[in-house]
């Protein structure tokens, strides 16, 4: 989704240069820091690593309550890394979505800019 006149209008105030086409599409380039296959250590929220098709995929153990424990140990696993698009979006929104899906603020410890240590 590409971002609103408004969003695009705020970018320009800020001397932010929207992304290209090409970029947009292209993965956040997050730091791969887990470099053990992932059933051979012990992730924490957060650590990402590079699939063998090189897919970043990130690890996310829901830790804000917006979920029960049955809910959490059912979502608690690797996602893949959002595109820039995406991100880009979200950091002009006013909400952001959890790996789940559910939006939340930016700053909410599920949200994929948290995790992605971008707030």
């Amino acid at each position: 989704m590409a971002l609103t006149t408004e969003q695009q209008l705020i970018g320009q105030a800020l001397g932010y240069e929207p992304l290209t086409e090409e970029e947009a599409t292209g993965q956040y380039p997050a730091d791969a820091d887990f470099q053990d296959a992932p059933k051979s250590s012990i992730p924490s929220t957060g650590n990402v690593y590079r699939t063998k098709r090189g897919v970043l995929r990130c690890f996310w153990i829901p830790t804000g309550r917006n979920y029960t424990t049955v809910e959490s140990e059912e979502l608690t696993g690797w996602y893949d890394v959002p595109d820039l698009e995406e991100i880009e979006e979200w950091t002009f929104d006013s909400c952001c979505p959890t790996p789940a899906g559910d939006d939340v603020e930016h700053d909410h410890p599920d949200s994929w800019l948290r995790i992605l240590s971008l707030v």
